[in-house]
């Protein structure tokens, strides 16, 4: 299960209202609020804006890690490295696409376009990835510079 506790401790420690961080995520705030209480998980692109808004990493933002900032931070996302470093890790770990839409009660249809960079893939299975190969939120965005994924078989 994510935790989303650190978007309202982040908020908060930066004087922000929840008003505030939906006008700075371009959002409305009751939509902001149910991030917050972890009610709706909040979708990728927001998330990258919400971490970037503060040079964070994803990974401290949502409690995977207690570093705040990563080395070589990239602000924004490319669906097409994030396409391309779901497919290196798919293929490092010898899964077909149906194999991992299994794991992620996805189509292979759907990864397939999360591969071509066609569509964002949602945060609970970016994160689920995550969990179940042992990297970073980060990296498999490519949000550090010099990224390479880690061989994690």
């Amino acid at each position: 299960m994510i935790d989303f506790t650190r978007l309202r401790d982040i908020r908060e420690d930066n004087d922000l209202s929840q008003k505030d961080m939906a006008n700075i995520l371009n959002i409305k705030r009751p939509a902001y609020s149910l991030w917050e209480l972890g009610i709706n998980v909040i979708p990728l692109k927001n998330l990258i804006d919400f971490a970037d808004y503060f040079n964070y990493a994803i990974d401290y933002v949502l409690g995977i890690t207690n570093e705040k900032n990563s080395k070589n931070y990239i602000k924004g996302i490319n669906l097409q490295t994030l396409g391309n470093n779901l497919k290196e890790i798919r293929l490092q770990r010898h899964l077909s696409q149906e194999n991992l839409a299994n794991i992620l009660g996805v189509t292979q249809a759907c990864i397939a376009r999360y591969e071509k960079g066609e569509i964002y893939i949602s945060t609970s299975n970016l994160y689920k990835i995550s969990k179940t190969f042992n990297i970073s939120m980060n990296e498999l965005c490519g949000k550090n510079k010099n990224n390479s994924l880690i061989t994690n078989k």
